[in-house]
């Protein structure tokens, strides 16, 4: 999946609580984005078959591909996530090293597994076995999904070469880079040199490199695509409340008041049991350019249902 690509790849960054799936759902028809990822997901919670992750497996119709991201610690949680995982239809598995969370990386997890480099090289390895045994399990033959990881440049310092080299030893499929620190969470500005960096490692190998941080627009990524070298960019908080990113097109505020509707019912068609408060950050972001923008955001950190959303926005447009 990851070479027949056309480049560059420009694509939708993985974002706990908010690459859900009725925001896939917005961002694939408004942005067209050339991949897209899950939430991530706890490896653990998978392997035992916890109802509370299932929602996040949902998937749209479409033919853009979705990559299902993983996190946790556990070589053997991450195989029988994988051989579950693996009959779902996703294109791809993607293993999440880069999460800053603290209470994810103190237990090795996330940007955690940067610091047990060894650890790391088995997930990606059991990941991968867990594919080839699901392929002969059900076809007698490998199945087409492949291995990739997100991560950062380092845990407290910048170790990239040593870092990615290491990971290119487990041979996964493709790599992105966040160009930060764990230590630098998201302050400071990504550094892109060092993203150059693993991606001249990686092209060795014919490992797909992706860039992300910092990243405003199609045109940024692009241009990153070009300055780096590298095989494409991940968009991550410049989609939010503007799905359409991925087109270069803007909508207008009419158009906008519409889409904020579909996303809320999407929301409900897609995970009804799912709290519909969780749309409320959703709401908040698409008020960006609105006119009094700050008053629509006091009104919809309270709406508790689609009937409220609809109210406020047709007061708002006078409809």
């Amino acid at each position: 999946m990851w070479l027949s690509l056309k480049k560059p790849i420009i694509g939708l960054a993985p974002m706990d609580g908010i690459t859900d799936p009725a925001f896939r759902y917005m961002v694939d028809k408004y942005g067209h984005a050339d991949i897209l990822f899950t939430e991530f997901v706890s490896a653990a919670a998978l392997s035992q078959r916890r109802s509370r992750v299932f929602s996040s497996l949902i998937k749209h119709q479409t033919n853009t591909p979705i990559v299902l991201q993983l996190f946790g610690n556990n070589p053997d949680d991450f195989y029988k996530a994988a051989i579950y995982a693996a009959g779902l239809g996703f294109s791809g598995i993607d293993i999440n090293m880069g999460c800053p969370d603290r209470n994810i990386s103190r237990k090795g997890g996330g940007a955690g597994l940067i610091k047990q480099p060894n650890l790391a090289k088995e997930i990606i390895s059991a990941v991968k076995q867990a594919i080839k045994d699901s392929g002969n399990r059900l076809s007698n033959k490998p199945l087409p999904i492949p291995v990739s990881v997100k991560t950062r440049i380092g845990y407290d310092t910048v170790i990239t070469e040593s870092w990615i080299s290491n990971l290119l030893e487990a041979k996964p499929n493709a790599i992105t880079v966040h160009g930060r620190t764990l230590k630098q969470l998201y302050h400071g500005k990504a550094d892109w040199r060092e993203i150059a960096k693993a991606g001249k490692l990686c092209k060795k190998e014919n490992v797909v490199i992706l860039g992300s941080g910092d990243v405003k627009s199609v045109s940024d990524a692009e241009n990153k695509y070009l300055k780096y070298n590298i095989d494409g960019v991940l968009i991550g908080r410049a989609a939010l409340g503007n799905p359409w990113i991925f087109s270069g097109h803007v909508p207008s505020l009419l158009k906008r008041k519409n889409i904020i509707i579909e996303h809320c019912q999407k929301f409900m068609d897609l995970t009804p049991e799912n709290n519909f408060l969780a749309l409320r950050k959703h709401l908040v972001w698409y008020t960006k350019g609105f006119f009094k923008a700050a008053q629509f955001r006091n009104q919809l950190m309270k709406v508790k249902s689609l009937k409220d959303v609809k109210l406020i926005m047709e007061n708002a447009f006078n409809i």
